[in-house]
């Protein structure tokens, strides 16, 4: 029945992987993100802490 829907309506089936992608996150623009933080969230976050003397927060 669902398949059929489907069909009529020139719809595709997500598979579960496919459908975390989407729903639950991930993908390039999400590993892109989180690339960018763990780099140069790091690289600022250690620079700031140097110039106020700050002790690192790991």
């Amino acid at each position: 029945m669902k398949m059929d829907v489907l069909n009529r309506n020139d719809l595709i089936a997500l598979s579960q992987s496919e459908l975390f992608e989407i729903t639950g996150g991930g993908g390039p623009i999400s590993e892109a993100l989180e690339w960018y933080y763990k780099t140069m969230g790091s690289f600022y976050r250690g620079l700031w802490d140097g110039l106020t003397g700050a002790d690192p927060k790991l």
